[in-house]
């Protein structure tokens, strides 16, 4: 019998991938935002609960959650506090552009 896969969607592309290869971001207790790979990364542990979106580790889709493309960044905080019910700063923003850099991998699609 098969081990189960679980797959989640990517928020901006809306391709359906393993859980594994997207990256997870998600609010603390105190709003802050907190990027993790998967829970299996923390030795198994849960990082954090709640609500939280996946995006694939494509450069279009991180500039598009991160970066100002015809968009204020009060703008793009508003897009993200929709998925997550909640506000997020502008301070929590540029905190999330800084983090997801290092994830980024670059390709053609």
């Amino acid at each position: 019998m098969s081990k189960h896969i679980p797959f989640r969607t990517c928020l901006i592309c809306r391709t359906k991938k393993e859980k594994s290869q997207l990256i997870r971001i998600s609010l603390d207790l105190d709003g802050n935002i907190v990027i993790g790979m998967a829970p299996e990364d923390a030795g198994g542990k849960v990082l954090n609960t709640g609500r939280g979106v996946y995006v694939c580790r494509k450069e279009q889709c991180i500039n598009k959650i991160t970066k100002s493309v015809g968009k204020s960044r009060r703008k793009q905080a508003y897009a993200l506090s929709r998925s997550f019910r909640q506000m997020i700063s502008v301070e929590n923003m540029d905190q999330l552009e800084k983090t997801l850099s290092g994830f980024m991998t670059k390709s053609a699609i």
